[in-house]
C-alpha cells in the first residue's frame, strides 16, 4: 500500500495529454523540419512501467512517469525499449487504459499508444496483466531481458480485501460453512471487494496499498485487488527484474512465490511514500546502459529519503535488492527452524520482534529477528544470516519509519533489518493461516501447518 503527498501513496491522462499537446505544436511550427522517427533492429532490453492507479495515487504515479522521461529516454532507434501501462485516474468512474511507447525524437518526448484496453478491464487483475505482458513479449522480443516496474498500492502476501477490513473477512471464516467457501471463492476470482478508507494523521506524509482500482459499482464504492499468487500466475515470460514501487512487499513470501518468475527483485518491507523511488535518476539507471544498475536505483531511493529536506518523518525508507536464484537456502535454513522450535514460534510476543507496519496493520515481521526470538541456536541462526547474505545484493534502511514523537504508536524505530518482511503466526488469524499454507514459501518451510 503505497503513502500519500502529505504524505500520499501511488496513481496517468494529463501526461499523454501535455506530450501530444507538445508534439501537435512541434508538428505546426517545424513540419517541414522533423525526421521520420527510426525504430531498433533489435531489441536488448525492455522495461514495462505497469501503472495500476484508479486510486489516490493516480496524480503521484503521473508525476514519476513525466520525472522518468525527463530524467532520461532512449532514442527511436536505441536498442532500449520504454513502455508504460497507464490506468491513471483520481475518479471512481471505470475508466480506459493504454499502453504507451515513449522515446525521444527530434528533441521531443514522443509518445506511441500501442494498445487501448476497455474501461471494464482493471489494472488490478492477472488477465490485464497477462494481456499487456503477452503484448510485450510478442512485439518486443529482447536479447538483454524485460524488467517489469509496478507501481500502485500493494499489501505484500494478504489476500484481497484483507488489509482494509480484517475483521469482516476474520469474521466470516470464523462462521465456518457456506460463509467460509463464499470467502474462498471470492478469493478465487476478479471480484470486487469491500473498500475501506484508512485513517491517518494529516500531518504525516501518505503512502502506497498488489495493485487496486477503486470504483463506484452499484452505488457502492469497492476495489478490484489482485493477490500475490494471481500476479505470478499471470506472468508469461520469464523477467529480468520486477520492481516494486509499492507498500510491504518486501515480504519473504513475495520473494519466494516469484522466484522462478525473474532473477532479481526490488522490494520495500515496509510501505512506500506516495512520491515513490527516485524517477528522475532512475530512467538512466535502467535504460541508460547495456544492463540495468538496479543496485543504484536502490541506493538513490535510500538516499533520497534519508537526507530528504523536508526532515522528521519524510525521512523513512527500507528497500532490498534480492537474487531471486539464492533464495533456496534461506528456505532450508527457515524450515530447520520453523520445525525444530515450533512451539516456541507459536508463543513469540509480538512487541518483541521488529516490526514493518504502521497502526494495527500487525502482519510484517522481520525474518531474522522472528528466527532470533524463536530459541534457535547459534547454529541455526547463523545458517540463515550465510543465506540472507548469499541472496540480498542490497539494503538500506533509515533510522525510524513515520515516526512521530508525538504519536509514538504510529511510527516505528528500525533497530534491526534483515532484508525480508514475514508472517508472525502468534500474531495472525485462522483465515491469514489457511491463505498462508497455499503459498509456495510455506510449502517449503512449514511455518504454518
Amino acid at each position: 500500500m503505497k503513502t500519500a503527498t502529505n504524505i500520499l501513496t501511488r496513481s496517468p491522462k494529463s501526461l499523454l495529454l501535455l506530450v501530444l499537446s507538445a508534439l501537435l505544436m512541434s508538428s505546426c511550427c517545424e513540419k517541414d523540419h522533423v525526421e521520420a522517427p527510426r525504430f531498433p533492429e533489435s531489441v536488448n532490453n525492455v522495461l514495462l512501467i505497469y501503472a495500476a492507479g484508479q486510486n489516490n495515487l493516480a496524480n503521484d504515479i503521473r508525476g514519476n512517469i513525466t520525472d522518468f522521461c525527463r530524467g532520461y529516454l532512449p532514442q527511436g532507434n536505441d536498442s532500449n525499449i520504454l513502455l508504460a501501462y497507464e490506468k491513471l485516474e483520481s475518479s471512481y468512474t471505470p475508466a480506459a487504459s493504454y499502453l504507451i511507447r515513449y522515446y525521444m525524437h527530434s528533441g521531443q518526448i514522443t509518445a506511441d499508444t500501442l494498445l487501448r484496453l476497455s474501461p471494464d478491464k482493471p489494472a488490478a487483475s492477472g488477465s490485464t496483466l497477462n494481456e499487456v505482458l503477452t503484448y510485450v513479449k510478442d512485439n518486443f522480443p529482447a536479447e538483454g531481458g524485460y524488467g517489469l516496474l509496478f507501481s500502485s498500492h500493494a499489501s505484500g502476501w494478504l489476500p484481497k480485501g484483507y488489509y482494509g477490513n480484517s475483521d469482516y473477512y476474520d469474521n466470516l471464516y470464523r462462521s465456518g460453512g457456506t460463509s467460509a467457501q463464499k470467502i474462498r471463492e471470492m478469493q478465487s476470482g476478479p471480484f470486487p471487494v469491500p473498500y475501506v478508507e484508512q485513517e491517518r494523521p494529516a500531518h504525516l506524509p501518505p503512502v502506497k496499498s498488489i495493485g487496486q482500482d477503486r470504483l463506484l459499482l452499484n452505488g457502492t464504492l469497492t476495489s478490484m485487488e489482485m493477490d500475490l499468487r494471481e500476479f505470478s500466475e499471470a506472468i508469461p515470460m520469464h523477467l529480468d527484474y520486477i520492481f516494486f514501487d509499492c507498500c510491504l512487499m518486501g515480504g519473504i513470501e513475495v520473494a519466494y512465490q516469484l522466484r522462478d518468475k525473474c532473477d532479481r527483485i526490488i522490494l520495500s518491507p515496509t510501505e512506500v511514500l506516495a512520491t515513490g523511488f527516485d524517477y528522475g535518476q532512475m530512467s538512466a539507471r535502467l535504460l541508460g546502459g547495456s544492463s540495468p544498475d538496479l543496485e543504484g536505483v536502490c541506493r538513490d531511493y535510500y538516499e533520497l529519503y534519508a537526507n530528504h529536506p523536508s526532515g522528521g518523518q519524510w525521512r523513512s525508507a527500507t528497500v532490498t535488492l534480492t537474487d531471486c536464484r539464492n533464495l533456496e537456502p534461506v528456505a532450508q535454513a527457515c524450515r530447520n527452524i520453523f520445525q525444530n522450535h515450533r512451539e516456541a514460534i507459536s508463543a513469540i510476543n509480538p512487541d518483541d520482534v521488529q516490526r514493518f507496519y504502521t497502526q494495527d496493520y500487525h502482519w510484517f515481521y522481520d525474518l531474522q529477528d522472528m528466527a532470533a526470538h524463536s530459541g534457535a541456536s547459534r547454529a541455526e541462526l547463523d545458517a540463515l544470516e550465510n543465506a540472507l547474505n548469499g541472496c540480498v545484493i542490497y539494503k538500506a534502511h533509515t533510522a525510524t519509519f513515520l515516526y512521530d514523537m508525538f504519536d509514538p504508536e504510529y511510527g516505528f524505530e528500525i533497530r534491526t533489518y534483515s532484508g525480508f518482511s514475514s508472517y508472525l503466526p502468534s500474531d495472525g488469524s485462522a483465515y491469514l493461516d489457511a491463505n498462508y499454507k497455499l503459498l509456495d514459501w510455506n510449502m517449503a518451510t512449514g511455518l504454518v501447518e
